[in-house]
């Protein structure tokens, strides 16, 4: 992507303040706090609101400190663009899993213990995300409005539990299955979760040593045909 411009990380700030619960806020930041949390001035963050082009390190630090990805800000959305359909159909390589509802057992056998995918998990190429992802399908409605049942959750492994931010959203391998649940915090035993849907609470802990994979979001699929 070679252009960051400022009026759609301003458009993203907004979004983020909107929807501030779905960003680890607990109540809508201001400029300040966002200024702060990057790590300049109030009079900078609106210098870059105004920026034709951001610098590399300044996008790379807006993304690192949100803890989100770069299409999430400057990407376009997929079939507005007519290089993006070419390269869809074109010979790129596959990066992103495609998990539905029914083969989860068997994505936990063989990715969860270690033992490969290519033999049950199909794996297709998307060109919105930056290395390699995990589109899961939602069952069920616990998730619901979010994500209604069938829509998919696109996620990345999270490196470490301490990258996990309260009251966001992430999918959840553990020995038992797949879940998406919201992060309400965690302690040497276990991870509190709850589900966005308030007819499924309360949610039974996870205890750490069940869970195998954290998956964060990067993206969502409402209208994906498997």
């Amino acid at each position: 992507m070679s252009d960051y411009q400022g009026e759609k990380f301003r458009s993203f700030v907004s979004k983020m303040k909107e929807n501030y619960k779905d960003y680890g806020f607990d109540k809508k930041p201001t400029n300040e706090i966002l200024a702060e949390m990057i790590g300049v001035s109030s009079v900078q963050l609106n210098r870059y609101y105004k920026s034709k082009s951001l610098e590399r390190e300044t996008v790379s630090n807006i993304t690192k400190t949100f803890k989100v990805e770069e299409n999430e800000i400057w990407g376009d959305d997929v079939g507005k663009s007519k290089d993006t359909t070419a390269i869809i159909l074109g010979n790129a390589a596959p990066n992103m899993y495609i998990v539905p509802f029914k083969s989860y057992a068997g994505f936990l056998r063989g990715y969860g213990d270690g033992l490969g995918m290519d033999g049950n998990i199909e794996k297709i190429y998307y060109p919105l995300i930056k290395g390699e992802a995990f589109a899961f399908q939602i069952g069920g409605q616990s998730a619901f409005p979010l994500f209604p049942e069938n829509s998919w959750f696109v996620g990345k492994p999270i490196d470490s539990p301490d990258d996990l931010l309260k009251g966001r959203l992430y999918t959840w391998q553990t020995i038992d299955g797949i879940v998406t649940k919201i992060y309400d915090g965690m302690d040497d035993e276990f991870f509190y979760v709850s589900s966005v849907n308030d007819d499924f609470n309360p949610v039974k802990p996870f205890h750490r040593k069940n869970v195998k994979v954290i998956y964060r979001q990067v993206g969502k699929l409402d209208n994906f045909e498997y």
